[in-house]
This record gives structure tokens, C-alpha cells and sequence, in this order.
């Protein structure tokens, strides 16, 4: 395993780690989804609360599926190219859906740093 995929995989672990612990505390304060607006400023601030709802969850289940790739990486010692770049092409396509589905500027961003993920995945 090289050094890029050693830092690659921190970073995803990194990632999935940080997204895990933010989304899962807004779902559960009172206060949340109003957090959540600030946090997640990649998408329209008019949006209603269950699409907003929504968004945490996704950015949740996103991180649990990092958290978990990198840690069997660490675990097995070994690098999973394919279970990497899977779960980075399902990042990417939520990304790109939502950039689709909301037609909105930073939301494209969003997009286009997914994508930028997988093409830095490709030249590591």
C-alpha cells in the first residue's frame, strides 16, 4: 500500500467519522434542522423542514458508509479499491441527484467536489 492510499483512506475515515457525529446530533437536538441549515449551506435555505430532514440522513448514512469502508481497510490491512471507489461513485451519484433534483448553484458544488474525489481516488 502506498502513501497516498494510506492518507486517502484516513481522509474517508476522517470524513465519515466527522459527518457520522454532526448529522447524528442533528437529528437529535431540538433545535437540529436548524443547525443542520447552517451546516449544510450546499442547498436552498428555503427549504422545508423534511427535505432538510432528509439531507441529514443521507449525509449520515453517507458517513456510516465511509467510516465503515476505511475502518475494514485498517482492519484487514489492505487497500479495497473497489469497495473505495464504490462507495464513492454512490456519494458522487447522491451528490449529482441532488444537484439535479434542487438546480441550484452550491449545490452543484457539492456535486462537482464528489466528483473531484473520485478522479483524486483514480490518480492515487
Amino acid at each position: 500500500m502506498t502513501w497516498k492510499q494510506e492518507i486517502f483512506r484516513t481522509f474517508l475515515l476522517a470524513f465519515g467519522t466527522m459527518e457520522i457525529i454532526l448529522n447524528f446530533k442533528f437529528l437529535l437536538k431540538e433545535n437540529g434542522i436548524k443547525l443542520a441549515r447552517k451546516w449544510h449551506q450546499e442547498i436552498p435555505h428555503n427549504l422545508p423542514d423534511k427535505n432538510m430532514r432528509a439531507k441529514v440522513i443521507c449525509m449520515l448514512l453517507s458517513g456510516i458508509m465511509f467510516f465503515t469502508v476505511s475502518s475494514i481497510s485498517f482492519i484487514m490491512h489492505k487497500y479495497f479499491d473497489w469497495m473505495i471507489l464504490g462507495s464513492l461513485i454512490i456519494f458522487s451519484a447522491y451528490a449529482i441527484v441532488e444537484a439535479l433534483y434542487y438546480r441550484y448553484l452550491n449545490t452543484f458544488g457539492f456535486a462537482s467536489v464528489t466528483i473531484a474525489l473520485i478522479i483524486i481516488y483514480v490518480l492515487v
